[in-house]
Formats: structure tokens, sequence, C-alpha cells
């Protein structure tokens, strides 16, 4: 019975695709199909960073996900840690089934660009085993040696590529920026194998035996006019790696220069292309507002919106500006339940009265560790003033947790939040990356949703709040 239901769901799914491709304005795109051994109870649909739809899970792992849009582009899908992207456009439709537990080797698609979405699923799951998991050793290799496992890699990525070009039907678009991923990954591969050979084997990059010079002269050969390029990460990076050397060349020649402002400069230096122009500008200011929050950033902002001709790029940072609404400056703090050492339910209400200084951090986060005698010096200063230190992990699991707060000795006020990234506080305030450092005032209103670090300026900000 279940696979005859599961049956007139593909067909009617193939059915409505072609009714679809006939009706040139329509925006519907749907995602349907069944996921064994989900963990979470609800998808989301997100493209750009923003969410575009959030469904619950039906019984039994089904789903039926319909959104609109107007862009072609990879999907990102996310059920807890289950995350992929699927490539579809406009008026597409498409059926998947899989098992959560080994995604990448049970992955099935029916209906509109399967074939396009089957190889991709084959393509990072091969690309992520043979070369993202062991990139340190790749790049720990003599030159030589290097370019003949790279080339052997990449061979073997792409021989679903070399099947798929032999298919009928696939989009010609997708198999064009298929093409330009292989030739770009090589060349960014090459463009980072001597930081990272220098870093392994604790040499200067002066030292590594390399032909810096030609790679040098291939990346300086790339197109820099071609907006349609932007689809590809690995050419991207490349334009990018070239924007930062020539911003830091600027610094060099001028230290009165701040690195935004030289990036700026460095992008209408190198592109001519309006749209290529606006991109990189957008992305820079974009990146700022999604880890950071727009305070701090207003300048910038108002520069690029004066000066942008791309008006998608302008409706991104104004949903992305409209996000951190509700947490900006004055704003009221909700009354966020977590648990301490003990096991005890504490509430963020508990610390009215005094400014309250917040860590969210996480046991395997390098940068926050590097916070924490910063953090211990910072509040042996204040600890005779009304501050509340509060540091919250949003690590997975309590026991790495637990056991390194009790290993280091930490003192203070150390609570856990459940759900880590998609625990209440992580998703109130926006959190994207961390550490992540927030201040509150005596009241619960927010001083601000990203303050500084302790081994940065904060120590101003508690000067100015404590005298007023």
């Amino acid at each position: 019975m279940k696979n005859s239901i599961l049956l007139i769901f593909i067909i009617s799914i193939y059915f409505f695709s072609c009714k679809q491709k006939n009706e040139e304005k329509d925006r519907n795109i749907i995602i349907a199909g069944k996921i064994e051994n989900l963990t979470q109870e609800k998808f989301q649909v997100i493209l750009h960073d923003e969410e575009l739809l959030e469904s619950q899970v039906q019984d039994e792992g089904y789903f039926h996900l319909k959104f609109d849009s107007d862009e072609t582009g990879n999907y990102l899908v996310q059920n807890g840690d289950l995350r992929f992207t699927l490539y579809l456009e406009p008026g597409d439709s498409i059926f998947i089934r899989a098992d959560n537990q080994d995604f990448g080797s049970t992955f099935e698609a029916e209906a509109d660009k399967s074939l396009e979405n089957i190889y991709l699923r084959e393509k990072w799951k091969v690309l992520y085993e043979n070369l993202y998991e062991n990139m340190m050793e790749l790049m720990g290799h003599p030159r030589e040696i290097y370019f003949g496992k790279k080339d052997s890699i990449l061979s073997l990525v792409k021989k679903p590529l070399v099947d798929l070009k032999t298919t009928e039907k696939v989009n010609k678009h997708f198999l064009d920026m298929e093409e330009n991923f292989f030739k770009y990954q090589s060349l960014s591969l090459d463009n980072m194998y001597p930081r990272y050979h220098s870093n392994i084997h604790e040499i200067s990059q002066e030292e590594v035996d390399f032909p810096v010079d030609s790679i040098q002269y291939l990346i300086s050969q790339i197109p820099m006019d071609d907006p349609k390029l932007l689809e590809v990460e690995s050419y991207k990076s490349l334009l990018e790696s070239k924007l930062n050397k020539l911003a830091s060349d600027l610094i060099e020649n001028d230290s009165t220069l701040k690195y935004q402002d030289a990036y700026w400069m460095a992008i209408e230096k190198m592109l001519s292309n309006q749209e290529m122009q606006d991109f990189f500008k957008f992305e820079s200011v974009y990146y700022e507002i999604y880890f950071y929050g727009p305070v701090g950033s207003q300048a910038q902002i108002d520069k690029f919106l004066a000066e942008n001709q791309s008006r998608k790029y302008a409706v991104r940072l104004e949903k992305a500006i409209a996000k951190w609404e509700p947490i900006n400056p004055g704003k009221e703090t909700p009354d966020f339940t977590f648990t301490n050492l003990e096991g005890d339910q504490v509430n963020l209400s508990d610390l009215k009265g005094k400014l309250v200084y917040i860590d969210i951090w996480a046991t395997w986060c390098g940068p926050c560790i590097a916070e924490h005698p910063h953090w211990d010096k910072l509040k042996e200063e204040f600890k005779d003033q009304p501050i509340a230190f509060l540091t919250i992990s949003i690590d997975d699991t309590r026991e790495p947790w637990e056991k390194m707060v009790k290993n280091k000795k930490m003192t203070g006020l150390q609570w856990y939040a459940e759900n880590a990234w998609q625990s209440e506080i992580a998703r109130h305030f926006q959190i994207n990356s961390i550490p992540r450092f927030i201040l509150l005032d005596e009241e619960g209103k927010i001083i601000n949703p990203s303050a500084d670090r302790p081994s940065g300026s904060i120590r101003e900000t508690f000067e100015k709040h404590l005298q007023g």
C-alpha cells in the first residue's frame, strides 16, 4: 500500500513539473520525499543564508516543501545536523529518498534535476572522502607528489561528470559551471599549497619548493568580467585571494587605510564589470552583518546602498539588516533558561541589576579558548563592580563542557544551553559564529548584541556604562 502511495506521489510530481514548465511566470519549487532516521521535527530551506521556508516532518520521515523563488541555484535543505544542497530552478519539483545515517550513499532522486542532484551527491561524497578529509596530508607532500595526487583525486572526482555529459536532458548551464568548478578548483589548490605546506613543515613560504610565479601568472589570466562565474566557489575564492592581496598591498603603502576601505579600493581597481563590483562589495558588507550585525557598519552600509546598481544585492542586504532589528541596542532580552554545572535550572533574569557580559562559546572552538585568559583577567579587574560575567556553552552535549570546566577549574557563572546552534539564545541573537560576546544593561536591555572581545576594547564600554 505504501509503495502504491509513493508511486502516485512521484507521478503527480512529474505531472506538476510538466505543467509548470508551460507557465513562464510560475515561481514554485517543490522538494518532497522521505528520509529515514531524521533527528529533528522541522525542515528549513535556505538560499543565500536566508530562510525561505520552515516545515514540519510528516509521519515516517515524509516531507513536502513548497516555496516561491525566482533564482536558479543551490538550495540548502536542513534538518538538525543533516544539511544538503539541491540544484534547482523556478518551476522544478523533485522527490528524494535517503537514510540520514548514510545520506551520501543512500541518496536517490526523481523528477526535475534528478540527474544533476544525484551527480552532486556523488561528487561531494568522493570529494570529501578523497580531498577535504585528507587536505593536510595532500598539502604536506613535496611538489611532484602533490601534483600527481591532486590530479589523480580530481580525475576521480570528475568521472561522474564525464558520465553525466553523455546523458540527455541535463541542464547545459549546470554542465558548464561544473566544468569551471574543476578548472578553477585545481588552480585554487595550487594557490593554497605554499601557505599550507609552510605551516605544516614550520618553514617560511619563501622556502617552499613550488612554482609560485607560474601559478600566480595563471591566476592573473582568469576572467574578471563574467558574473556567471560567481556561481563557481573555486573561481570566487581565487578572485577573493587576488582582491585580498591587492588590499594588503594598498595598506602597506598607506598604513592609515582601514582594511574594509582598502578592499573596496582593490575591487574598484581590479574589476571593471559593475555587477562584479557590486557582488564583492555586497559580500564584504553582508558577512560583516551576518556575523556581527549592523552596529558599527552603518557607514559601509550607506556607501554600498548609494553606489550599488544591482537591486538584488540591495534587497538581500536590507533583509539581513532587518533580521537584527529585534536585537538592536535598547531592545528587551527574553528570559532564557539554562542549566548550571549542578544541573539546576537558571534564568537570565536572575542577573538583573548588573551589567551582564555574556560569552557564547564551545569546547571545540580554538578562538573561544584563546579568549579565556583575557576573560579571567577582565573578570578579576572588575570583580568589585556590578558586572556579571556569564559564559554559556553551546556544545552539542554537556559532557565535553563539564569536563573542560572542571579540568581548567573555570569559576564563576558557567551555564549550558540545550540544542547548541538551535538553542533559543543562539537563534534569538543571530549567532552564526563563535566566540560571540553580548552586553546587557542592568534591566536586561541590549547594549551591544555583538560586543568587543575581552582581548579587545570592552573595558572602555564597561567604564562608560558604569560611570553613566
